[in-house]
């Protein structure tokens, strides 16, 4: 019978390099050095509802907001998206009598942290003027109003806001996230939808965004495919 044998070493790797390197598995960040293609197709409802509507027109306060880029940037961790994935859902949704296609694009972007993230600008549709308050540092959403009462008059500014007005930021931390701070305000409308939320998301699976008026479908995709789900 032959038997195998199993020799030790020649020499054993020390405690303390044997601990860095066990450390440094724990602690890598599950994004590092990764970038992420995001896809999102968003799309109206048909359907007419006041459901979930404010009682003001709502201007969404995104600070810092960066335009979707057409054309690369050099040393912007934000790139134009270079392949559109999703154009059968594209597709779908322009035949289908029950929505309207708003938008289908997206970005390319590396894994950036909460903090220092930006959201992506979102303007799409009629655009409406409007006089709404000034807000606060801590301000979300701003009321605005077409005729304002006159004893606001004064305490208002003129703005603009789309149809669909805000931002929308992925970014990196444990989990990918997809946080959207979005109005939506029918055509001809004195009243406005808020759209915000935050939404945890695996990469290369399809994520469906609900509302009352409006829906996201987005998928995200890692440039470098040995990056974790």
């Amino acid at each position: 019978m032959t038997m195998t044998r199993f020799y030790n070493a020649p020499y054993t790797l020390s405690l303390k390099f044997q601990l860095a390197v066990l450390l440094g598995f724990l602690f890598v960040s599950p994004a590092q050095a990764v970038d992420y293609d995001v896809e999102i197709i968003i799309f109206e409802h048909v359907r007419d509802t006041t459901v979930g509507s404010s009682s003001t027109l709502l201007v969404p306060v995104v600070r810092n907001a960066q335009q979707i880029p057409e054309a690369p940037t050099p040393g912007s961790p934000i790139q134009p998206l270079g392949e559109l994935r999703l154009s059968a859902e594209a597709e779908k949704i322009k035949a289908s009598n029950n929505h309207r296609l708003m938008y289908h694009g997206g970005w390319r972007q590396g894994a950036i942290d909460k903090e220092n993230a930006p959201y992506m600008s979102i303007a799409m549709g009629r655009r409406v003027s409007l006089l709404a308050e000034r807000g606060d540092a801590d301000s979300i959403y701003l009321r605005g109003y077409t005729n304002p009462p006159a004893n606001l008059e004064q305490e208002l500014r003129q703005r603009t806001i789309s149809k669909l007005q805000g931002g929308i930021k992925v970014w990196v931390g444990r989990f990918l996230h997809f946080d959207t701070l979005l109005s939506y305000t029918p055509s001809g409308a004195n009243y406005s939808f808020a759209f915000e939320s935050e939404r945890r998301m695996r990469s290369r699976q399809m994520h469906y965004i609900d509302h009352p008026r409006v829906g996201i479908i987005t998928k995200i995709f890692p440039v470098d495919d040995t990056a974790p789900n």
